[in-house]
């Protein structure tokens, strides 16, 4: 028995590059992409896992991230994909097409309110489709995952409050323990105030992935988390401004209005919270 068994496994490691080499021809691109992910695990490699959260119609900001780093293994979306920006539909749309889990934030919970006394004053509530708003409001509040042994709590805001709580890097150290113990997860990750940071408490860890489309620490450029082993990191994505400014120019939002916010996104402030410096903050912010 064992004999036969190490001829098969021989013989399955032979034809193993070859299966791999017709795949394409087969399943054309999808197969290509499973090749890939079939190399990636045979050499024991860990996943790679791009962490994302309130993008805010900001769909540049988005597309130069997901041309950066889209190829990791899966993305991960925390919330808030619409408002505050000129591009809310094709936002939906990106996180449809790149993302394998997205949960629901305040904002999108708000833009696909089926409520008129919501929607029908919510000057953000433009350009909403039917399947856009059904999708919206189907997202989960929370989801968990397990990659390479590491447990994961995904939310927008906090696992107490997952639409409107808040954790800043400042925070009580009772407020984390908390989190944690709501999430019953090795880390959370979480978004919602716009300012990236990694907290640790007891081998644990929370982690706030920032902002991608609408930073406040003076500096415009997207913001994103990526997880490789075990190992985060934070970074910075450069985007086109003259294009996001034809976006809002384009935009049914009123020319005051689209002023306004895309100044507040160029200059990386919002007047109304002002300049909010946190730790990964450039000295020059």
């Amino acid at each position: 028995m064992e004999t036969l068994c190490g001829h098969a496994i021989v013989a399955a490691q032979a034809i193993i590059p070859t299966l791999r080499n017709l795949l394409p021809y087969v399943f054309e691109g999808r197969a290509a992409i499973l090749s890939s992910i079939l190399d990636h695990r045979a050499q024991g490699a860990t996943m790679q896992i791009l962490l994302i959260t309130d993008i805010h119609a900001n769909a540049r900001a988005l597309q130069a991230v997901l041309d950066r780093y889209g190829d990791a293994d899966e993305v991960w979306c925390l919330g808030d994909l619409v408002e505050y920006g000129p591009c809310p539909s094709q936002c939906i749309d990106l996180a449809r097409e790149h993302c394998d889990a997205v949960v629901l934030g305040n904002h999108d919970a708000r833009y696909a309110s089926e409520d008129p006394a919501v929607f029908e004053s919510n000057v953000w509530g433009f350009d909403r489709s039917p399947d856009h708003i059904q999708w919206l409001g189907a997202l989960a509040k929370t989801l968990s995952r397990n990659v390479d042994g590491i447990s994961y709590h995904l939310v927008h805001a906090t696992p107490q409050d997952p639409l409107r709580g808040t954790l800043w890097p400042h925070s009580e150290s009772a407020e984390f323990t908390d989190a944690l113990e709501t999430a019953g997860t090795d880390r959370v990750l979480f978004g919602h105030t716009h300012m990236a940071f990694i907290h640790d408490v007891d081998g644990r860890r929370l982690v706030n992935a920032g902002t991608i489309g609408q930073p406040r620490d003076g500096d415009y450029r997207a913001q994103c988390m990526l997880i490789e082993d075990g190992e985060i990191r934070f970074e910075r994505v450069e985007y086109d401004l003259d294009a996001l400014r034809r976006d809002y120019a384009q935009s049914p939002l009123s020319q005051d209005t689209a002023d306004t916010w895309f100044d507040y996104t160029r200059r990386g402030v919002v007047d109304v919270h002002g300049l909010q410096l946190g730790p990964y903050s450039s000295p020059t912010s």
